[in-house]
């Protein structure tokens, strides 16, 4: 059960109400034949012993006034040692709330060997007052078992809030990590779609005056962009988009085709596991997004393999190449790659030109057979 705050407003108050077992000791101290003088002293004693037993549950275990925990503790011992040593000893002792007080008080490597030192002081009390060894060794027994359990009570408790504490971090935790997901894919998915629009719509622009009918195609084509990012981005919501090889090999053509980029793809006819070709799918995306933004290519090769247990995506263009910094795209990338337990390298040629390639490893990490294709995920040849 959670530790939430009226969890410990009702645990506070039921220790509070062992207080209703003060009721057969002032019963019998108003009812048997005590002398005035000891009857008040033992009635303020006992008054005192429960107010400091009142205030320790309700204000210090965990609450604002910790700091006197010891002060209570050896108030509330000091007081009902007191009460022990003027009654009787068919009256029983209630030293048993001094070591509840400790085993509540304390972390457990302090409060264990106290609540043992507790139960032997109230053998001792009792052997003072003429309670017989046996009777007296049965008393430190119950005392000492009371005293562990309030220890292993307090170690429950505690171990409960820490993994609370652990609960909520794991909580935050996947919080953080879906949404890094969330907008690592949302880069990928609109940082394409918004480059293909852009670079249509200046098409477009140029085509509106000296051919309105190609002008008007491009726009239909722009209009159909916008629906499939739409489309793209309400799945990624759902979290159930996985891209296809195909589909995105089709539009990096086709993008690539609009910026005045060359591209021949090389894909061999092999399937891939969903999971490895989204990977594979996503180098795509992000390696054709990149040539078309920063390259100034003239144009660009994407190739795709299987061999020796790894698939492999390369796409190399033959711009201006250079040292680039890694955007979110390509630390996005980067992170599924991790995942999969695949490695990555963007990086220029030595004369002109880029190259980024992406490998996965096509057994999944930590299984040592391979695994079964999917029928569905098929990486088509679109040279």
């Amino acid at each position: 059960m959670t530790l939430n705050q009226r969890t410990i407003k009702l645990g506070r108050l039921f220790m509070v109400a062992f207080l209703l077992f003060y009721a057969l000791p002032i019963a019998t101290i108003l009812t048997k034949p005590f002398a005035a003088m000891d009857r008040v002293i033992a009635l303020t004693l006992l008054l005192g012993s429960g107010l400091i037993w009142a205030w320790f549950w309700t204000r210090i275990a965990g609450g604002p006034d910790g700091r006197f925990r010891w002060v209570a503790v050896a108030l509330g011992s000091l007081l009902i040692a007191g009460f022990t040593l003027m009654t009787p000893p068919q009256y029983g002792s209630l030293f048993v709330y001094a070591v509840l007080l400790i085993g509540a008080a304390f972390p457990w490597r302090l409060a264990l060997p106290l609540a043992l030192a507790a139960a032997a002081l109230s053998g001792v009390l009792d052997v003072v007052r003429g309670t017989g060894l046996l009777q007296a060794s049965g008393d430190v027994l119950n005392d000492a078992l009371v005293g562990a359990a309030a220890v292993a009570g307090r170690l429950l408790i505690e171990a409960n809030q820490q993994l609370s504490l652990a609960r909520e971090q794991i909580a935050r935790l996947a919080v953080g990590e879906e949404r890094l997901r969330f907008a690592r894919d949302l880069h990928d998915l609109l940082g394409h779609s918004l480059s293909v629009i852009a670079l249509k719509s200046e098409l477009a622009g140029r085509l509106l005056k000296r051919s309105p009918g190609l002008a008007e195609h491009e726009v239909r084509d722009i209009e159909k962009v916008a629906r499939d990012a739409l489309h793209e981005v309400r799945d990624a919501v759902s979290g159930y988009r996985l891209p296809t090889l195909a589909a995105e090999l089709a539009g990096a053509r086709e993008a690539l085709t609009v910026a005045g980029i060359e591209c021949r793809v090389d894909a061999q006819e092999v399937t891939f596991l969903p999971a490895v070709e989204a990977v594979l799918a996503w180098a795509v995306r992000e390696g054709a997004t990149n040539v078309m933004r920063h390259s100034a290519a003239r144009r660009c090769s994407i190739r795709i393999t299987r061999e020796d247990g790894e698939a492999t995506v390369v796409v190399v263009d033959d711009g201006r190449g250079g040292t680039p910094e890694p955007g979110s795209g390509l630390r996005g990338l980067a992170e599924r790659i991790r995942e999969r337990g695949g490695t990555m390298s963007a990086a220029p040629l030595p004369h002109e030109g880029f190259r980024l390639r992406v490998s996965l490893p096509l057994i999944p990490v930590g299984q040592g057979s391979q695994p079964q294709a999917d029928e569905g995920a098929v990486a088509k040849q679109t040279a």
